[in-house]
């Protein structure tokens, strides 16, 4: 059953992949569905730090969701096509540091608890990643661009960790993730940079 899900949650991450990658929001969909069956995954195989991340990631789609689709919400542009979309802009330089005290805090409090409380086997890493992946995600409901930089760190690590699990298909999809990091990365810029010039 668990490398049933695990190919379910794989395949469909590829659909997620592509919607992130064209800042469209049914990224929020997939990813709403993606953590629901991941925390019952995760807890089989005793992530207990991604499965925690898991629970946030399914609050914070909700998030999103209503972030990229409700008109009254952040700074709106018009795309080339005529569409009024949640602009896609660089994170400031304020937000960045205290996103990296979150950080911190949020690693070295989940690195106690992995290691106080369970029995994970990889305390550091789990934390490493869960905590990426929340200041990621909150980076990316914002549409700041700099959150593809965290996603292509957390993914690394993911690659090693899951495939280290036995979670093959996760893994694989991980190593998609990092390339898509970099190509989406560089499509946000450009989108942008189009808006920009289009909205004054």
């Amino acid at each position: 059953m668990v490398q049933y899900l695990d190919l379910f949650v794989s395949l469909l991450g590829i659909l997620y992949l592509w919607w992130e990658y064209r800042a469209h929001w049914l990224v929020w969909v997939a990813g709403i569905i993606m953590p629901a069956i991941d925390i019952y995954l995760y807890y089989e195989v005793g992530l207990y730090g991604d499965m925690a991340i898991s629970v946030y990631y399914l609050l914070a789609a909700f998030y999103g969701l209503v972030l990229w689709t409700l008109p009254v919400v952040g700074k709106r542009v018009t795309t080339s096509s005529g569409k009024q979309v949640r602009a896609i802009t660089s994170m400031p330089r304020d937000v960045a540091v205290r996103l990296a005290i979150v950080f911190f805090l949020i690693w070295g409090a989940t690195w106690w608890f992995l290691d106080t409380y369970t029995n994970s086997t990889v305390p550091v890493q789990d934390a490493l990643t869960n905590a990426i992946s929340i200041v990621a995600m909150w980076t990316m409901a914002q549409k700041y661009l700099q959150q593809w930089w965290l996603w292509f760190v957390v993914n690394i690590i993911d690659v090693f960790l899951l495939a280290y699990k036995g979670l093959p298909f996760k893994a694989g999809i991980h190593v998609a993730y990092t390339v898509f990091a970099v190509l989406g990365y560089l499509r946000w810029r450009k989108m942008m940079k189009e808006t920009e010039s289009l909205n004054g």
